[in-house]
């Protein structure tokens, strides 16, 4: 169980998922939902959503993954086939709970905050329209 204060991750998360909203606001999205959960009945599917945004006419499902450094792999290597697969499906799930019928897509971002908490750096690296 991680530790609550400033090293937690549940606050490195938050940030991370922070990070990336801006970074897609700044390209043009409109956030519609963060962190949003699937009840059991939403088509047998659970899990959460980070954030969902509208990316011109295309709705996107999207992943933050944040780490301090890459000691346990690069955030990308955390999203397997069967964890993209179920983010598909909770957009769908979304999409389909409020009728919307356009193009959809699952995008990944990784956030690595790099050089400790006193000098930190970020990265940000964004993969779009992953299957």
């Amino acid at each position: 169980m991680p530790k609550e204060g400033s090293g937690s991750r549940l606050q490195l998360g938050e940030q991370g998922e922070r990070l990336a909203e801006a970074f897609l606001v700044r390209r043009g999205a409109q956030v519609l939902e963060r962190n949003w959960r699937a009840r059991p009945t939403h088509h047998g599917v659970r899990g959460e959503l980070d954030l969902i945004v509208q990316c011109e006419a295309v709705l996107v499902g999207v992943e933050v993954k944040t780490r301090r450094g890459t000691y346990y792999g690069h955030p990308f290597e955390a999203v397997d086939e069967i964890r993209l697969r179920r983010l598909h499906l909770l957009l769908a799930a979304w999409a389909g709970e409020r009728g919307w019928t356009a193009a959809r897509r699952v995008d990944v971002i990784a956030v690595l905050l790099l050089g400790g908490p006193e000098h930190e750096r970020v990265r940000l690296e964004h993969r779009a329209g992953l299957h």
